[in-house]
């Protein structure tokens, strides 16, 4: 199981935070840092999304990633768990506290990440070397598999319920008492351990703060009680990662996913149809039908090669009495009175669970039809669930949005030949129709989506038209989505009798669907889901900027000025491409785009030199802590470890035998030390090989500095890997394997963080404002009378030169003559230690692209050769 596009974006965003805290040493700088270079400056806006950053765990990094339901979260959350160490010190104790809203859902989370055949602990042990533990609370406080010794060489992870482990509940308190089984922590303890208040030092929750984990909060809008802001503080986190579809209002966000991603990538059923019907007994015949209907089509799809799917209906009955079981259970009598098989229906509830243990996707299953109320709550959903049958009374409130999100997932993550299996449908019976409408509003609101993700079909003509309602972002209570939802309604269980007429639905289920109202719904349907698939290739195509919904009102863009935009639409710039070996797929080869790690075939690391020079100007080892410093602001700073932690960090290593410590020091270097071309065994062998002439001591010295120990390796590493994937690149473009080909369109609007001013022929209304020697450069240039516009080139975000390395230009030029030319200043207050690479790289892709483009490396003094000075540059130029 791989990361989606979209995924990929949010661990790049978190793995990008990362870096600015590291270099500004402090979580709110480096959160104003993100988004300024995202074209956002954070400092004018207060809005519900983005603000200032919010300190409530002081100095601790606490971000909030935005994904809707169906969007992964919890697979987003396997892979970040890397992103986050691979910043840490490897001798920091690799320990995950992760919390889940709900017991119910803690059992999944807990079942899930420790099936080692789960794709969610597959990922995680291909990260961490399978030398994972995941425990909850109740094996936590046994001890198992959690000793000092058990820590230090596998990754941990706690999950934990918010409620089992707040200290305002009998069961909470537990983890505060004193605990044998945890007693060995305690003789570790230092002047620097933070004591956590009203506890014993031998419990849990003193354990957890010493071993200062990275705390993982799913669905983090039940989170946000002060109660809970508290625990936090106690057990001491060392980066905090929030993931939900509605991020409360004081929520850092460092990234947003889009349900238009989420459609792209296959993952949901959009757009949701809503279907108003006369009665509650038409929305339970129209749902049997439509689930009839469906099913055919998806046994039509199964013979022509597609996959299993046996479409499940939710009939939302809502609890209008102390005992539920009276109303659930004679709805389930109506439906088989009905003539639906007893073994096809099930109730699901929080007090009856006829589902348990029953796997709703396997072929053998018969259910159909679950009776619910909040599945939300009761924490389950299926992504055969395609219609949502509301049973509330015409003048009952449709509470629909604690529900919806559970029918939203679509099966396998892929599109199905069949486009009816591709949305998913809601039924209803209300006299207030824009209520209704209201409440799916907010229930796509609450599963992190919006109105344009549902279209309604009316009954009759005497029906309602559909109401224009705004989209809400409603600030739910601390514990909504835990607590049970409760009818405003005035009937009983006694009248279902009344609102289910069971002879009307059985003449009804016996037409034809082609002759009932199932057919023009379907048609509907099938046009409202052609509408919403081009408004997202539409989109797709627009959005080149990739600014997400949520904050596309906040974010200036600016577009290609109008003189220029169909020279600035016909050009496409040329970027390497490699041949792919033919496939199932494709009956000849094709070529792709070229990426480093496509240069790395072949590439053996154990046949590589091996020797490499340890000596360090510094030995200093240190922790991670918090200073304060100044009013309520914290830092990050870096402090060198006291004496007994010094100790305890070599007791273990220091009984080892010479080969021993050379396996171990080996292995947990390459656990931190990580290619996407290199396997951690082969690293690992390579770093054994590299220290078998280091003593005992000089092997307890690199142990114990192993941060400037594992930079030394890496370095090493990384040099014979670009030399390689250098090599391979020259005789890949000499036979042939990789070519130049059109790949890279100019964006029709861009971000700017800073105006440029005084500058001419930009091709858009504002471009990123320049300095220094750039300025120079690009002013000259754009007084040349041949120059018909320049663009200045964003780092990682805009053109690419894709070879051995990512070269990204500072500018691009286009001239009169329909030249393409392609500019790199070097001023000489730059480290130019990669300008040697960076301009082979351009000549060769210049020479490559075809006669239209040229490649210059510009100097302000310092000369190397091929480059040009400024004066050398536009005396070419102004011959083009």
């Amino acid at each position: 199981m791989e990361l989606k596009q979209y995924q990929k974006e949010v661990i790049a965003d978190l793995d990008s935070y990362i870096g600015y805290v590291e270099k500004f040493n402090r979580p709110d700088e480096a959160f104003h840092k993100f988004w300024e270079d995202k074209g956002v400056l954070i400092s004018s806006y207060a809005n519900y999304y983005l603000h200032p950053y919010n300190n409530s765990i002081p100095g601790v990094p606490h971000v909030t990633v935005k994904v809707p339901t169906a969007g992964g979260k919890t697979f987003i959350a396997c892979n970040a768990l890397n992103t986050i160490f691979r910043h840490m010190p490897a001798d920091k104790p690799k320990v995950v506290a992760w919390f889940v809203p709900s017991d119910t859902i803690l059992k999944q989370t807990l079942k899930n990440l420790q099936d080692t055949s789960h794709p969610y602990r597959q990922k995680i042990d291909s990260h961490f070397g399978s030398a994972v533990r995941v425990v909850d609370k109740e094996a936590a406080l046994f001890g198992n598999g959690i000793s000092p010794t058990k820590i230090r060489e596998q990754l941990t992870i706690f999950v934990l319920s918010v409620q089992s482990f707040a200290a305002n509940n009998k069961d909470g308190r537990r983890v505060y008492r004193e605990n044998e089984n945890l007693a060995e922590y305690a003789k570790l303890y230092d002047s620097l351990t933070k004591q956590v208040d009203g506890s014993d030092e031998t419990s849990l929750i003193q354990v957890l703060s010493y071993l200062n984990p990275v705390v993982i909060i799913d669905e983090s809008h039940n989170f946000e009680a002060n109660l809970r802001v508290d625990m936090l503080k106690s057990i001491n986190p060392a980066f905090i990662l929030d993931l939900t579809a509605t991020p409360r209002e004081k929520s850092n966000i460092i990234s947003f996913v889009d349900a238009i991603k989420l459609k792209r990538a296959n993952m949901v059923k959009l757009p949701v149809i809503v279907y108003n019907h006369r009665s509650t007994s038409d929305v339970i015949s129209s749902a049997i039908q439509m689930q009839r209907s469906l099913e055919q089509k998806a046994i039509a799809m199964e013979a022509n090669g597609g996959r299993y799917i046996r479409p499940i209906v939710l009939f939302q009955a809502q609890p209008k009495t102390d005992d539920d079981n009276i109303t659930f259970d004679k709805i389930k009598t109506k439906l088989i009175e009905i003539g639906i098989p007893e073994d096809q229906i099930k109730i699901k509830t929080a007090s009856k669970d006829e589902i348990k243990n029953t796997d709703l996707l396997s072929r053998d299953c018969p259910v159909r039809y679950i009776i619910t109320v909040n599945a939300l709550k009761e924490g389950w959903d299926c992504p055969f669930a395609y219609i949502l049958a509301s049973l509330a009374n015409k003048t009952s409130r449709v509470d629909v949005e604690q529900i919806l999100g559970r029918v939203l997932r679509l099966p396998y993550t892929t599109k199905h030949a069949e486009e009816l299996l591709d949305l998913s449908y809601v039924f209803t019976s209300s006299n207030d129709f824009r209520e209704t409408v209201e409440n799916i509003i907010e229930g796509l609101n609450r599963a992190g989506f919006s109105k344009k993700d549902y279209r309604v079909a009316e009954a009759s003509a005497e029906d309602a038209p559909a109401p224009t309602v705004k989209p809400s972002h409603t600030i739910f209570g601390e514990d909504d989505e835990l607590k049970q939802e409760t009818s405003t309604a005035t009937d009983t269980a006694d009248n279902i009798d009344e609102q289910i007429d069971t002879e009307t639905i059985k003449t009804t289920i016996a037409t034809p669907a082609a002759n009932t109202e199932t057919a023009a719904l379907e048609s509907f349907a099938r046009q409202e889901s052609d509408n919403y698939n081009q408004q997202v290739a539409q989109q797709a195509e627009n959005d080149t900027n990739n600014i997400p919904n949520d904050i596309k009102g906040m974010i200036n863009t600016y577009p290609i000025k109008d003189i220029f935009e169909d020279k600035a639409k016909e050009l496409v710039l040329p970027q390497f491409v490699k041949k792919a070996a033919a496939s199932l797929m494709f009956a000849d080869s094709e070529y792709v785009s070229l990426e480093k790690t496509m240069l790395a075939d072949g590439f053996d690391l154990d046949k590589c030199d091996h020797n490499i020079d340890f000596t360090r100007a510094e030995s200093e080892a240190v922790r991670v802590d918090l200073e304060k410093s100044s009013g309520d602001e914290y830092a990050v700073t870096r402090r060198n470890l006291n004496a007994s932690q010094l100790a305890f960090i070599k007791q273990h290593f220091a009984t080892l035998s010479t080969e021993s410590k050379q396996v171990q020091l080996a292995e947990m270097l390459a656990k931190n030390i990580r290619f996407d071309e290199i396997s951690e065994p082969q690293v690992a062998r390579y770093i054994k090989k590299a220290i078998e002439g280091v003593d005992t001591e000089q092997l307890e010295d690199l142990y114990t500095n192993d941060w400037q120990t594992r930079n030394t390796i890496r370095q090493k590493i990384e040099s014979l890997l670009s030399a390689y994937q250098e090599q391979t690149f020259k005789k890949c473009l000499d036979t042939g394997q990789i070519k130049c080909q059109a790949a890279y369109r100019l964006p029709e609007r861009i971000t700017v963080k800073t105006k440029s001013i005084g500058l001419a022929k930009g091709l858009y209304t504002e471009e990123e404002t320049i300095n220094g020697f750039e300025y120079d450069v690009i002013n000259a240039v754009a007084n040349l009378d041949n120059v018909l516009f320049w663009h200045r080139n964003p780092s990682r975000t805009g053109f690419c030169i894709n070879g051995y390395i990512n070269h990204y230009p500072d500018f691009i030029v286009q001239l009169v003559s329909g030249i393409t030319v392609i500019l790199e200043t070097k001023g000489d207050d730059r480290d130019n230690s990669d300008s040697r690479a960076k301009l082979e790289l351009g000549r060769t892709w210049a020479n490559k692209a075809g006669e239209n483009y040229r490649y210059f490396m510009v100097f302000d003094k310092q000369q190397m050769t091929d480059a040009v000075t400024l004066k050398e540059l536009l005396t070419r130029l102004s011959e083009m």
